[in-house]
Parts: C-alpha cells; structure tokens; sequence
C-alpha cells in the first residue's frame, strides 16, 4: 500500500454480512466499492454483538474487556447507565490522530470523544444521550423542534437543519423519515468537508437507520431493504461528490457495520422473569448484576426455564467483572422490559424490536462487512476479520502505526 493518505471512516449500523452478501445487487455503490477494493466478508462482534462496543472495538483495537464498553450500557457499580465516550480506556483513531498532529472531524459517529477532534457533530440519534439521558434510536419527539441545530467546535460551526416535510409532529412514521433525512444531511455535510479546501485527515461518520428500521421492521423486509439500499445511495453521492471535486484520490473511504440483524420472534420480558434484579438487555444478550457464585446460579436456574444459558463475563472489564453474569436467549428470542409493567402476567411475549442483534458468542449472524477503498488498497477478498483487526488498517492507511512490523501485519492481515 501506499504511503500516509486522508481517510473517511463510515460506518454503516446494522447491516449484516449475510444480508450484504444474499443482497448485493440491491446494493451497487457497496457492490462497486468492495470489488475494486478489500471487501471482508466476515468481520466478527465483540461480545456482545451491540451498538457502542462494535464501535469501541472498531475505534480502538481492543475487545470489550479492555476497552471498557461491554454494551449500550454499563454498570458503574450501582446502576447500569449509558457508556459515553469518556468511558473509553484505550486510546481511539480520533485521539491517535489528533496527537500526531492530523486534522480530525467527528460528524455523528458516536463514542468519539470531542476533545479528540478540530471539527465536532454529536450523532443525532444521541443528542440526548450526549446530556446523560438513555440510550436511544429513535427521535425524541420533545426534540424534533431543535434537531441538528447548529453545534460546532473548534475553528468550524455544524449546521445541518432539517425539515419535517410539511408533516404534523403526531405522523406516526416522522422519525423514521426524520431519521433518514438526517443521515442524508450527515452525508452532505461529510462530502462538504472533504470536498473543501481544508479537508480534515480522518472524518469519521455513520449512517443509522438501517439498523433503526430493521429493529421496528424486521429483517429482510422492503422497509429495511430501502433503508440499507438508502445507506447505499448516500455512499454513492459521497463518491460522486469526490470523483467531481477531484478529491477522491487523496482519500481512502473505510466502510463497516458494527454488528448484524436477525429476526426476533418472542421477547422475555426481563422486568417479569427477574422483578427483583437489577439488570440490563443487549438485545439477545443480558448483563444481570449478581452478589455472589450461589445468586448468579439462581439466576441461571430460573432463566434456564426460558432456553437462557450462561455465557461467562469474561467479555466484562475487571473493575467490574465479578459483579456481572451474562446470558445469551435461545434461538430467535430477545431481552426486553415488557411494556406493560411487571404486573404482567406472561415473562414471554411480542418483542417490540422484530429483529435484533448481541446474539450467542460466535453468531454468524452478528458478523458484518467491512470494505476499504481507494488508490493504493489492493483489490482482494478477506474471508474473515475480527473488530480488533479493523483498527491496525485504519492506522497504517494514516500513517500512524508506531510498530512497523504492526503495520505490515496489519496490511498483511486486511490491505
């Protein structure tokens, strides 16, 4: 591969390596992209296979256990909170970056922290979680009115408005359609930068409703099959953007999901099943906080009655180890907390997500995609990667990589 180059790293949320492959002629820009470059058909999930540690593990190289987010969310030894992006204990590609003097921008890729960025835009999926609420992947209908208002740092201002298209605020599908017109504006806003005359080194982004839709409706459905062929007209645009301003050799374009989908049929409501535990669902995946040896065997004993097993904690930092037992639910079952409340009468029941992901360790279903594009990548299919295989490429295509013998197994292993 060639020497230091820019890099734009866009993460695509949800979209499984099954799916890619069983759909790749829904999917041209993607299809192109992966033909002319280094196409990964497997790239395995930290465990478990969620959204903030697939982007952690991605980011920094590391699995959950090292880089501390073992979920959406983690318990800080009294409760289970959303993991934020000072929760991170190894250094990112953002801070890596930014150290050696690279101009970095941050627009809507969660688990960045802004301080390791010039240019910075809070993912508008989590402008909430951003002010330490929970963790969410749908509009906040209380936020509609100030979605993406301006909010830049540094030398750059954001602004990125969005219109609601004419539509009352009570449409029931206004945050899916809120929710693709902002992907869509993240996009631009990406291409402006790259296209401008100050282009930052490394822009890291990601486009969210694949995963979004998917959840509400299902795997392999046309409403999911339009909003990943969307994700995959927005990475066209972005070519095109580049191709026309005569940018696209200076860059390399990283592309990756952070985890797959799978269909849901039957949720255990975790609120009935356990009503005197603390606990939180990844998921398929639940992380239950348990007292001692004989607590977590009871827990296992009265989750088993559902098809729960018992898949260890080894995934879970050790600050906080002991404290955790995790299960992974049978075949086509999820964790949720029912929406009626614990006076429920049924543990089982409609899963609210039909389709979901942080399923048993080593799922091929979890697996998901990865491309790298550009002038110097070499045009070759990778069978398999982990997460923390993805990390070492983005360093070596910017340059960053300390250890060169790192370096070249890095390109020997992906590039």
């Amino acid at each position: 591969m060639q020497g230091k180059r820019k890099l734009i790293m866009i993460l695509i949320d949800g979209v499984s390596a099954d799916y890619f492959e069983a759909h790749a002629q829904r999917l041209p820009y993607l299809t192109g992209l992966a033909r002319s470059g280094t196409h990964i058909r497997r790239m395995s999930c930290p465990v478990p296979g969620t959204s903030l540690p697939g982007r952690a593990s991605m980011l920094t190289g590391k699995p959950s256990e090292v880089h501390g987010i073992f979920g959406n969310h983690i318990f800080d030894g009294t409760t289970f909170r959303v993991a934020r992006p000072d929760d991170v204990a190894a250094p990112t590609i953002a801070r890596l970056a930014r150290s050696a003097g690279l101009k970095v921008a941050c627009i809507g890729h969660a688990m960045v922290d802004p301080d390791d960025t010039d240019i910075y835009e809070a993912p508008w999926w989590l402008r909430d979680f951003m002010e330490g609420s929970r963790f969410a992947k749908t509009l906040n209908r209380a936020a509609v009115s100030r979605l993406l208002a301006p909010r830049g740092r540094g030398e750059q201002s954001i602004a990125m408005p969005v219109s609601n298209g004419g539509l009352a605020e009570d449409e029931p599908g206004l945050p899916h359609l809120l929710g693709l017109a902002c992907d869509q504006q993240v996009m631009r806003q990406v291409a402006d930068l790259a296209c401008s005359d100050a282009a930052p080194d490394l822009i890291l982004t990601e486009i969210e409703m694949p995963d979004v839709i998917q959840h509400f409706f299902g795997y392999e459905t046309e409403a999911s099959h339009w909003a990943i062929a969307t994700a995959d007209l927005l990475v066209g645009e972005l070519h095109h953007r580049l191709e026309r301003a005569g940018k696209l050799d200076a860059y390399t374009i990283a592309i990756a999901s952070d985890h797959g989908h799978s269909p849901i049929d039957t949720a255990i409501y975790t609120d009935i099943a356990l009503p005197d535990v603390l606990c939180e669902p990844e998921g398929a995946t639940l992380h239950v906080v348990v007292k001692n040896d004989a607590h977590r065997d009871e827990i296992t004993s009265r989750l088993a009655q559902f098809g729960a097993d018992y898949i260890g904690n080894d995934h879970v930092p050790g600050a906080v180890r002991g404290s955790i037992a995790t299960y992974a639910a049978p075949h086509r079952h999820s964790f949720e907390v029912s929406r009626t409340g614990p006076e429920a009468a049924s543990s089982l029941g409609k899963p609210r997500y039909v389709s979901s992901h942080g399923l048993r360790p080593g799922a091929p279903a979890d697996d998901r995609f990865a491309i790298f594009y550009g002038a110097g990548i070499p045009q070759r299919l990778v069978d398999a990667a982990t997460a923390e295989d993805f990390f070492p490429a983005l360093t070596s295509i910017l340059g960053l990589s300390k250890d060169e013998n790192a370096a070249e197994r890095a390109s020997a292993q992906i590039l």
